[in-house]
């Protein structure tokens, strides 16, 4: 009888589509959200920005508030999120397909989240540069502000490598197989890199912000970074760190495409490039 294709990499893909769907759009979500919370109101949304109208006096609110209210808010509840998929993962039987999902989400959830907190800290740009410039007439918060943001990205970053780790071995069922180790991680971690790339520029290509010329080339060019995370995750179980000692060795990757996820993945993506991508105008 033929052996049948490990074909587990085209369910990596799937999952991480959906995964990038429901974090990338959904950070801008949180975005707009809030700027109606606080009062504002929006142009429009895309899968990469969110053009606000500028109706309340935000130099008037309290610093906490002021933070929030100018872009703060999405950077810490995707890291919020992620920590509670974290412990979703740790502590909650799930199957195979599943957890890879989580895995992802969740990686996905804290690359952005940690992310954005070391941008801004360290290059001011993005959400929380944005966050500064409503600071200006505070410029010593604003250097506290980066040092902190830059040393709970950086110690959240590092912590994010060991915990993608510890999970490919989930999926890992003789650590000491160098081959098997690399192409666990190489399936779970390196899709998602591709994908949030791949994706992100897309979704550049019809970002209304890229043909008016308000969005910066210099943040194109360092969001990407954003999901450097998982190319260390994928380093540190196939080259950098030793493989336990104990199994923690769960279930293979499925080895035959889910096609109702594959489906779903790819419309979903389709949906964040040529609606998303485009904008919804909301005023």
């Amino acid at each position: 009888m033929e052996q049948k294709k490990d074909l587990s990499v085209i369910n990596c893909i799937a999952t991480a589509m959906i995964a990038y769907f429901f974090t990338i759009p959904l950070h801008e979500l949180f975005h707009l959200i809030t700027f109606y919370a606080y009062g504002d109101k929006c142009y429009y949304i895309t899968s990469f920005n969110v053009e606000y109208m500028k109706l309340i006096d935000y130099y008037s609110l309290p610093y906490f508030h002021r933070i929030l209210a100018t872009g703060g808010s999405a950077s810490i509840l995707n890291t919020i999120i992620g920590i509670v998929v974290l412990i979703i993962i740790l502590k909650v039987k799930m199957r195979p397909i599943m957890r890879m999902f989580c895995i992802q989400y969740m990686g996905l959830h804290l690359n952005v989240g940690f992310g954005y907190f070391m941008n801004g800290g360290m290059v001011g740009l993005g959400d929380w540069g944005n966050v500064f410039s409503y600071f200006k007439d505070d410029p010593g918060f604003i250097a506290i502000l980066r040092i902190i943001l830059t040393a709970i990205g950086f110690a959240g970053a590092i912590a994010l490598f060991f915990v993608l780790n510890y999970m490919a071995y989930f999926f890992v069922e003789d650590p000491s197989n160098k081959k098997e180790r690399r192409s666990v991680a190489a399936k779970l971690y390196l899709t998602m890199f591709f994908v949030g790339v791949i994706a992100l520029i897309a979704s550049y290509s019809q970002n209304p912000a890229i043909k008016d010329g308000s969005l910066s080339l210099k943040t194109i060019f360092v969001s990407p970074f954003m999901y450097i995370g998982f190319v260390w995750g994928f380093l540190f179980t196939g080259f950098l760190v030793k493989p336990p000692k104990e199994n923690r060795f769960i279930y293979k990757l499925p080895e035959q495409p889910n096609i109702i996820i594959l489906a779903v993945g790819i419309v979903l993506i389709l949906v964040n490039t040529f609606v998303l991508g485009q904008g919804i105008y909301l005023n």
